[in-house]
């Protein structure tokens, strides 16, 4: 199996579990272990993307990626 396949599948099982436990109130969405494991989770799934040329799925991969690092790096201070 291929490295990019392992990563996808961490990745894939970061985001997922990251998303059932946020909706099962477990964890909050703005929490830095929600946005971390989607940020390392899309990482990890836009590089598979990348090497199997998939474009559409990388560039939404770096967005979604990107957001959740902004998030983590400029918290929201309206609450």
């Amino acid at each position: 199996m291929e490295w990019t396949m392992v990563g996808a599948y961490i990745g894939m099982s970061m985001v997922v579990i990251a998303f059932a436990l946020e909706t099962r109130g477990r964890v909050s969405s703005r929490s830095t272990l929600y946005l971390a494991s989607m940020a390392v989770g899309q990482i990890l799934l836009g590089a598979r993307a990348y090497d199997t040329g998939e474009w559409p799925f990388v560039f939404l991969s770096i967005i979604w990626a990107g957001v959740a690092l902004l998030a983590i790096a400029k918290p929201r201070t309206d609450e």
